[in-house]
């Protein structure tokens, strides 16, 4: 017979065994159970009061356990869902039902071993957790939800617990859903009606219940895979959230408005305005600059390199490392901030070290009264490159700069240079086009003269 786990309570006298007991692969554990022919027969009361010391079978995964002292308890075998065997010792045996169900008669320890059996097949709810929920009276989303929630947002910005509250809010439907009961069906149903309507809300709170899931699972609340998981999961029942994001346009400014907005995020002495300053000089997306860290600057080679982990990943393509040359402006900026931990532009609202959220970024360019966002600056500096008649840049470079691959797949296999002097003098010419380099008595240099070259037809 497999190896399997036993839980059991180390104590031979507590009412419910609930604790687990796990059985070496070299462990033999008898078995008796009576047969006609290949058809295993079925206990019968008599014998549950009757048979001695050991395993005896029932059917339907129900065995009886009957201890040297005497006590006799009813277990379920089962393969988990990770395909282990396994046994779990449910309530001891007894001439009569307990209200408490920690005694029951061998017909009701049948129809509970029918009630693990059918939980584990159709909804791929663990024996073990389905009991240990039922022992503790399980506990509703909604009420888990609010214990595990706020110490996560703790020592982080109070905009972090409303975003969390309104979260909870907007699914109403699990609010009442016992935790190890919630299936994928349960967190479609509930995504679904702002799904298409607030895609970016809707994908984040997606995320929310994927964590407090994972966390039921950790607490052992829960078993199987996690019902919120976005890969292999939801991705396939649920538009992109990106692509429907997409169908409303990233808000850009003209390009001659740049100027402006780098004006205005000068005189905005917070950390999110240095932040969103490097973002635009380096064309980076939100995610990339909110995490640059001090150890992915070179200052003698004037480079950031961006990790493949921060990059953004489109269709299958595999994302890479993206080595991005700093123009003078931007590492003036970035020098000018207190090294006090790993991240460059931390947070100045939150206790605790840790890089600002998304909207922190935008509501700094907000303020310098251009209406734009983070990507739409990257909008503003390719429509910059494509009309610059002066410096003609290559279409390749520009598309370089903003971190796009360009080519099919036999052009890029033969293509691996990183560009980086080109790239170097576009973001400088961008950067000296949206905030002059000032000398060190802070007037303005005068501009040089660029060498004028010919157009290509």
């Amino acid at each position: 017979m497999a190896p399997f786990e036993s839980i059991r309570d180390g104590h031979t006298s507590a009412p419910v065994p609930v604790e687990l007991l796990t059985v070496t692969a070299k462990a033999s554990v008898p078995v008796s159970g009576k047969r006609k022919g290949n058809v295993k027969v079925a206990l019968n009361s008599n014998q549950v009061k009757s048979l001695q010391a050991g395993v005896h079978a029932d059917t339907g995964g129900l065995y009886l356990v009957v201890r040297a002292s005497g006590d006799r308890v009813w277990a379920f075998r089962f393969t988990d869902l990770e395909g282990k065997r396994a046994q779990m010792e449910f309530a001891k045996a007894g001439d009569r039902d307990s209200a408490g169900g920690d005694v029951l008669t061998l017909s009701r320890a049948r129809e509970k071993a029918r009630e693990y059996k059918v939980a584990l097949k159709r909804e791929g709810i663990d024996p073990r957790v389905k009991k240990r929920a039922t022992a503790q009276g399980s506990k509703t989303f909604k009420e888990f939800a609010e214990e595990q929630y706020p110490d996560w947002c703790r020592g982080l910005s109070k905009e972090e617990l409303s975003q969390w509250q309104r979260s909870i809010r907007d699914v109403p439907s699990l609010h009442e859903k016992k935790v190890h009961e919630i299936t994928t069906e349960h967190v479609l149903e509930a995504l679904k009606p702002t799904w298409t309507v607030k895609p970016v809300t809707a994908s984040r709170t997606r995320q929310r219940i994927e964590r407090l899931m994972d966390a039921a699972k950790a607490l052992k609340l829960r078993s199987g895979e996690n019902p919120a998981a976005w890969r292999g999961n939801l991705k396939h029942l649920l538009p992109s959230p990106r692509k429907l994001n997409r169908k409303k346009g990233h808000r850009s400014a003209p390009y001659t408005k740049m100027p402006q907005m780098m004006t205005g995020l000068r005189s905005d002495p917070g950390n999110a305005a240095r932040c969103a300053e490097v973002g635009i000089l380096t064309v980076s997306r939100s995610q990339e600059i909110r995490l640059m860290e001090w150890t992915e600057l070179d200052f003698e080679a004037k480079t950031w390199m961006v990790p493949a982990e921060k990059m953004k990943i489109k269709g299958d393509l595999e994302p890479k490392p993206h080595l991005v040359p700093l123009s003078h402006q931007a590492i003036e900026i970035i020098q000018s901030m207190r090294r006090t931990d790993k991240y460059v532009f931390p947070s100045d609202h939150a206790e605790e070290h840790q890089p600002f959220r998304a909207n922190a970024l935008v509501g700094a360019i907000e303020r310098t009264a251009v209406k734009s966002s983070m990507h739409g600056c990257r909008t503003s500096f390719r429509n910059w490159g494509a009309d610059n008649k002066e410096h003609n840049f290559r279409r390749e470079v520009l598309e370089f700069c903003l971190s796009h691959r360009v080519g099919d797949e036999a052009e890029l296999s033969y293509w691996d240079s990183e560009m980086i002097q080109r790239r170097r003098e576009v973001l400088q010419a961008w950067a000296d086009f949206i905030k002059s380099r000032e000398n060190a008595s802070g007037k303005q240099q005068a501009e040089r003269k660029r060498q004028k070259l010919r157009l290509v037809a």
